[in-house]
C-alpha cells in the first residue's frame, strides 16, 4: 500500500510475505496540496490450514520406525518413500460428531502424512479420524484445535488414539490395527473370509487384501488378521 496519486484515487498494492497484522497508512492528497492521513490495521490470515500427523498401520509396519513400501511392492509408481493413501476427517467435538472437512495425504515410511484443509477450521476443535482401505477406522484420543499448522502424533502413545485402540509394535511405538477389509468397523471373520479368498485366487497387486503390503495376497497375511480377530478388535469411537 502507499499513497493516492494525486487526483486519481489510484492505490499502489504491497505484498505481505506471511501471515499477521500488519498497519497501514494511506495518505490522500488533493490538488490544492491538502492532504490527511488514514492509519489502519489489517488482518491477513492463512489461505489454508496445514496438518502434519504420525500414525503407523500395524500390518506394514517393519522395524525400527519405517513401514515397508507398500505403494511400490503393489506396483504402484516406483517411490521408496510412499506407503499409501490414508484419508483424514475432521469431526465435530460435541454429539452427533458431524464430519465437517475431510481431505486425503500420502503416508509415508517413517509414519509421517501432512494434508491441507481450508482455513475456516482454524480455532475449531474437532476429532482426526483416519481412514485407510485396510486399517481400523482410528480417532483422535481428544479433540484437537486447529491452528495454521497443527502436528498431533498417534505413534507415541497407545491413548493418542481414542479408548487407546491401538498395537504396540516395539517400545513408545504404537500402530493403528489393519485387517478392516470391508470396512464395517470390525476386524472379524467377514474379513477374514475376503483374505481367504485372495488367497485362494492368488490376487496380487493393489488391493485391500494386501495386509502386509508386500504385493502379493497370501499366508503372510493371515497372522495380523487372525490375531486382531481373536481379540475382538473394532473401532472405537464417540
Amino acid at each position: 500500500f502507499g499513497d493516492v496519486s494525486t487526483g486519481t484515487g489510484i492505490i499502489s498494492s504491497h505484498t505481505y510475505a506471511a501471515t499477521g497484522t500488519y498497519t497501514v497508512t494511506l495518505t490522500v492528497t488533493d490538488v490544492t496540496g491538502c492532504s490527511a492521513q488514514s492509519i489502519q490495521a489489517i488482518t491477513i490470515n492463512p489461505c489454508i490450514t496445514n496438518v502434519n500427523l504420525k500414525f503407523y498401520i500395524q500390518g506394514y509396519y517393519t522395524s525400527g520406525g519405517l513401514m515397508t513400501t507398500v505403494l511400490q511392492n503393489e506396483g504402484v509408481g516406483a517411490s521408496a518413500v510412499n506407503v499409501d493413501v490414508v484419508t483424514v476427517e475432521l469431526h465435530n467435538s460435541t454429539a452427533p460428531y458431524a464430519l465437517v472437512q475431510t481431505t486425503t495425504g500420502m503416508l509415508k515410511t517413517n509414519g509421517l502424512l501432512s494434508c491441507t484443509f481450508p482455513p475456516t477450521v482454524n480455532g475449531g476443535t474437532y476429532y482426526i479420524v483416519l481412514k485407510h482401505r485396510n486399517a481400523l477406522q482410528t480417532w483422535s484420543g481428544l479433540p484437537v484445535t486447529m491452528t495454521p499448522t497443527t502436528n498431533y502424533d498417534f505413534s507415541n502413545a497407545a491413548n493418542k488414539a481414542y479408548g487407546s485402540n491401538q498395537m504396540s509394535m516395539a517400545t513408545g511405538i504404537w500402530a493403528i490395527y489393519s485387517g478392516d477389509i470391508n470396512a464395517d468397523e470390525n476386524i472379524d471373520l467377514l474379513d477374514n473370509s475376503i483374505l481367504e479368498t485372495g488367497i485362494t485366487n492368488f490376487d496380487f497387486g493393489y488391493i485391500a487384501t494386501d495386509l502386509n503390503g508386500d504385493g502379493n495376497v497370501d499366508i503372510l497375511d493371515s497372522p495380523v488378521i487372525e490375531d486382531n480377530i481373536n481379540n475382538f478388535i473394532f473401532s472405537a469411537h464417540p
